[in-house]
């Protein structure tokens, strides 16, 4: 009995240091017990980037569905949490160059969204960011059509980080 009190210490010890590290588990949620619900309206696209704001809502969606405790539901008035974006920014960034064809090679795309986190109950604000941004590269095809799809491939891409960079800040208490 000793042996094993004394082979369990050290464990005991490090989850005590963890615990007062503020350190959890991961898939713990710190929100209160009683929010169930978010909704999550498409998102405003204040870009020239056409169907963008499909994307990164559908993106935020679907990380909620499969990551979160959170039930997805469609009318914010029956949300206890209401997820609002607004997509402020969409650019392209030339990466790598042909000197020689005068050609770019290599783009980023790069999003910016401003996301706040309402209680739908009490109307308040509880979280707002003003400036998230993802990103994600992609090659130049010389097809024109396949550029495209990649290019959407890409911003599928940024996205999808973005939607795991939220739903994280949520679960997490913002």
């Amino acid at each position: 009995m000793r042996n094993c009190i004394l082979r369990l210490t050290p464990y005991a010890l490090f989850l005590t240091v963890l615990a007062g590290c503020g350190y959890h588990l991961a898939g713990s949620n710190r929100l209160p017990s009683n929010i169930r619900t978010i909704a999550v309206p498409v998102f405003y696209n204040e870009t020239f980037e056409p169907s963008v704001e499909n994307t990164i809502t559908t993106a935020v969606k679907q990380e909620f569905l499969t990551n979160s405790r959170l039930a997805v539901v469609n009318d914010p008035e029956e949300a206890d949490l209401v997820l609002k974006g607004k997509i402020v920014s969409f650019g392209l960034t030339p990466l790598t160059f042909d000197r020689s064809k005068s050609v770019v090679l290599e783009y980023r795309v790069r999003i910016r969204v401003e996301v706040a986190i309402e209680n739908r109950r009490t109307q308040k604000v509880l979280w707002k960011d003003a400036g998230m941004e993802s990103s994600a590269e992609y090659a130049i095809n010389p097809d024109t059509a396949a550029n495209r799809v990649a290019q959407d491939h890409a911003i599928a891409e940024a996205g999808k980080q973005f939607a795991e960079d939220v739903v994280h800040r949520v679960l997490e208490g913002f």
